[in-house]
């Protein structure tokens, strides 16, 4: 057993599909498969529970996950503590990221900071604002940009504001509003929208704006 396994694991735990497990730790799928099967195989026990649509840990892999997690995280003090000694920085930066980020450059920042501090291993995570809070929470990512509603702070993290954005209306060309140079919540409270999922913060927003106006969209 050894210290990539177990990130091989952690991460296929928390993506729940070998895809995108081998995506994050840029192996290809085969590999990661292997490894995993040469971990279970190695402890005698069965780590994940497979299936056509998804993966879940069972029992005994949560037990190992737990302590796969703690030995991965006293790795990395291990390194940027003799890192430290030496006077270099390195260790790890997990940093998560909305799709729809736009008041920060996030692959130019990667870049500037990676070029600054070549030994820090940058791990990049993609995910909806509210797991990306819940991540931060549970010390599994350093940092996120995110979306979320400004009069809604989340709660057990330290926040800072970089933007503000405002939602607008896109129609085709021969809406009827399309010459309209504003428009009420009550004059698209009917038609038909492409949005965000119902339920994620991005979405909340403009429902909340419909119910704040007595509107049901």
């Amino acid at each position: 057993m050894d210290l990539q396994q177990m990130r091989y694991a952690v991460a296929l735990a928390e993506t729940r599909n070998f895809t995108r497990a081998a995506e994050r730790c840029s192996v290809v799928q085969s590999s990661l498969s292997h490894r995993i099967a040469g971990l279970e195989r190695e402890l005698g026990v069965k780590l994940f529970a497979r299936s056509s649509r998804r993966v879940e840990p069972t029992s005994a892999g949560e037990a190992f996950l737990a302590a796969a997690r703690e030995c991965l995280a006293a790795a990395d003090r291990a390194a940027v503590d003799a890192a430290e000694a030496a006077g270099v920085v390195r260790g790890r930066l997990a940093v998560g990221v909305i799709v729809t980020t736009a008041a920060v450059d996030v692959p130019e920042l990667l870049q500037r900071y990676r070029a600054r501090h070549p030994d820090v291993r940058v791990v990049l995570r993609s995910e909806r604002s509210d797991r990306l809070v819940a991540a931060i929470r549970d010390g599994d990512l350093d940092i996120a940009f995110l979306g979320l509603p400004e009069d809604e702070p989340p709660s057990g993290v330290r926040t800072l504001v970089l933007d503000r954005d405002r939602h607008v209306l896109v129609v085709p060309a021969g809406h009827r509003l399309a010459g309209a140079g504003r428009v009420t919540l009550r004059e698209i409270a009917g038609e038909t929208f492409v949005d965000f999922v119902a339920g994620t913060p991005a979405r909340a927003q403009s429902d909340r704006a419909f119910a704040a106006a007595g509107l049901a969209r």
